[in-house]
């Protein structure tokens, strides 16, 4: 009897089953889990659960978001020939070259030159060209908008390139209206409460945060944003860089502020009193959900985008913080 199969076994999301990768990102047949915060902050009237995103097959809530930005370049015939060009600070840079590393399509990103380490080493192993932004440019001007500017001249000084464009494209916040808040709907069965992600391209929060909002327009959506000059990767203070075009503000009912010292000490609690290996954006997600909630009570979900596997130097530094 010969080992070869006599066709294709297919995908079966319910076995766990595949054909490719990238069916392998969380959509309403085949959700990232959710798990309860059963030390940190836990109340009798509040169950607040983390979804966790880096769960994904690239490791990011940013793989949704590249998924569904190269789909819509692949039925427009856009790939055809080119060169996928991002400006990143990391995720959707290493979603969308995992995933044009699938299909066999070039990927060039162009990236902060303070990126963590981690994260160029993957970009880089996924064989995606990798573009910095100068050290000494800008004076003042945030690195990610330099990176934007460096994008848009090379998109257009040359036809080799198309864009993927996470912070203005609407296939970004669609990627979680169709997928992220359904998700989170059924898997609290209709009682969450309350909804936190930080503030970054603003995809996650404006189109999970509408799909909830359109159940029940109860659910209070709040947006987590770190002070002016942080160092929490993935996330943007919108006094100092530009505000993407898909950020809702109809859609966000309060902001709660974040600085660096509550990011790190509430990674320090999420690794050592529940285990979860919270990237630092993640982790500033839940230190502002937890002031929200003070004397409130009910369900809540907060998105963790990412783990602390890919800022192993983070986890470092908040260490050597704490044992100073």
């Amino acid at each position: 009897m010969s080992g070869t199969p006599r066709s294709p076994l297919g995908s079966d999301s319910r076995l766990k089953r595949y054909e490719n990768l990238a069916e392998m990102i969380g959509d309403r047949a085949n959700p990232t889990p959710m798990v309860a915060l059963n030390r940190v902050g836990a109340r009798d009237d509040l169950r607040l659960y983390a979804k966790l995103e880096w769960m994904n097959p690239f490791g990011s809530v940013k793989d949704r978001t590249a998924k569904w930005l190269i789909d819509e370049l692949v039925r427009k015939g856009a790939l055809d020939g080119k060169t996928v060009l991002e400006p990143t600070s990391g995720n959707t840079g290493i979603a969308l070259a995992a995933l044009c590393a699938v299909l066999g399509q070039p990927m060039s990103a162009i990236v902060p030159f303070n990126m963590p380490a981690e994260k160029k080493t993957l970009l880089r192993i996924l064989d995606a060209e990798v573009k910095y932004t100068p050290a000494d440019a800008g004076g003042e001007r945030h690195p990610m908008d330099i990176a934007m500017d460096m994008a848009r001249e090379l998109l257009a000084s040359s036809d080799e390139y198309v864009m993927a464009n996470q912070y203005d494209n609407p296939e970004n916040p669609r990627a979680h209206y169709e997928t992220t808040g359904p998700e989170i709907w059924e898997q609290t069965e209709g009682q969450v409460r309350y909804f936190f992600a930080g503030i970054g391209t603003c995809g996650t929060i404006s189109g999970a945060g509408r799909f909830l909002k359109e159940q029940d327009p109860s659910i209070r959506v709040v947006a987590i944003e770190p002070i002016p000059g942080h160092h929490i990767s993935g996330l943007k203070n919108m006094m100092e860089t530009s505000v993407p075009a898909n950020m809702d503000n109809s859609v966000i009912d309060e902001i709660i502020y974040v600085d660096d010292a509550q990011a790190r000490a509430m990674s320090l609690r999420l690794h050592a009193e529940e285990a979860l290996f919270a990237g630092s954006s993640g982790a500033a997600a839940v230190s502002g959900a937890l002031r929200y909630l003070e004397g409130r009570e009910g369900v809540a979900v907060v998105i963790i985008p990412d783990s602390s596997q890919k800022a192993i130097g983070y986890l470092h530094t908040a260490l050597e913080s704490r044992e100073r």
